[in-house]
């Protein structure tokens, strides 16, 4: 893959034509703002970007960058008018990646794809940008991001907010993370683990201190559980700022993990998270199974379908809803999930309470027999 620079020089193009490759163009002057999506995840990923351009100023310029495997054209162009629309000096760029990921064999599990991988290249993607904000796409943004990307990060890696929930695990949910947040990924304290949904990368840093492919490679070189979060908290130690956690307010996942979780972590850091909470500047749906598009009671999902009524995919998320609650499949999978997070989930809780040595040794043994951390 040719890098993408400020200038332009690689021929780049905007996708404004039928079968147009994946590419992008512009001069990232001012606020750049890096996305990762498939095809199949445009809609939820509309609905993100409805919500970041709906705040953005017109003050500023901004550039998108999509890296993408296999978004069509066709919704490259509904894209792209979805952001014209809005009237301020915004550009949306297209980057494939498949050139650079379509052979490699990167490890995911439960609710991770390849795509999660893709932010690890991007200070080679985006060869002349210095800095820039990352964003997951299930999120919401309330804020304008620029006030994040004016962070200072200059002989940094990074800007992020910590991670309450890994936090919550390690001091109490789940113990066995201690260990494996120590010994893999290398953090003297657990206090210091971040979540890499929302990131400010210091490009130009990256670059200085890895050489290309170095952080794909050590993203396969071990079993990472949180894979690449993990890869950039362990190169992250020591070159992180931390910021308000309101740049990453995690949704209550399946209305437990505040009272379930976060609970265990230490006082300051319930507080930031229900600070985040009230005063959240983006909104994070991270975790499996409690999406907003296919559970409209989950936490902070009224939030989601305000932005996804002002988006062109809107209808395509009704019928996705509509499916999930009238297919046999669909219904299944409800099924399997209530009887996971409404029984299992509970009883486990019941029987071994958290921060108890007692639970500490069931989650060891269910996590020899299934051969990685369990996952609560």
């Amino acid at each position: 893959m040719q890098p993408l620079t400020p200038e332009g020089k690689q021929g780049d193009v905007r996708a404004d034509g039928a079968g147009s490759p994946c590419r992008a163009t512009g001069a990232f002057s001012d606020v750049v703002v890096i996305f990762a999506c498939n095809g199949s995840f445009v809609p939820y990923f509309s609905t993100a970007l409805q919500s970041l351009i709906e705040h953005t100023s017109p003050d500023r310029r901004y550039d998108i960058v999509v890296m993408c495997r296999d978004i069509p054209p066709d919704d490259q162009r509904t894209l792209t008018r979805q952001v014209d629309a809005i009237g301020h000096d915004l550009h949306l760029h297209f980057v494939d990646m498949a050139a650079r990921f379509g052979a490699d064999e990167l490890p995911v599990h439960g609710h991770f794809h390849l795509e999660t991988y893709f932010r690890l290249v991007a200070p080679q993607v985006l060869a002349d940008v210095r800095k820039a904000v990352y964003l997951d796409s299930d999120i919401v943004v309330l804020d304008d991001v620029a006030k994040l990307f004016d962070t200072d990060v200059d002989g940094l890696l990074l800007a992020a907010t910590r991670d309450a929930d890994t936090i919550g695990q390690a001091m109490g949910y789940n113990a066995t993370v201690t260990k494996y947040l120590h010994e893999v990924v290398g953090l003297s304290s657990v206090l210091d683990y971040f979540q890499a949904g929302v990131l400010l990368m210091n490009l130009e840093e990256f670059r200085r201190s890895f050489a290309p492919g170095e952080l794909v490679r050590l993203a396969t070189s071990r079993h990472w559980h949180w894979l690449d979060q993990d890869v950039l908290n362990y190169v992250g130690r020591g070159r992180t700022r931390f910021v308000d956690m309101s740049w990453n307010a995690l949704n209550d996942w399946r209305h437990k993990r505040r009272s379930l979780i976060v609970a265990q972590a230490p006082q300051e850091v319930r507080d930031e998270f229900d600070r985040a909470r009230e005063g959240a500047r983006i909104v994070h749906y991270a975790g499996p199974d409690d999406r907003p598009w296919l559970y409209p009671q989950a936490d902070r999902a009224d939030l989601f379908w305000r932005y996804a009524r002002s988006c062109p995919y809107h209808d395509e998320l009704v019928r996705r809803l509509e499916r999930s609650r009238r297919t046999v499949r669909g219904r299944a999978k409800r099924i399997e999930v209530g009887m996971l997070y409404n029984f299992w989930m509970p009883l486990f809780d019941f029987l071994f309470k958290p921060g108890t040595y007692v639970r500490v040794g069931a989650i060891h043994v269910i996590s020899i027999f299934s051969g990685h951390i369990l996952m609560l």
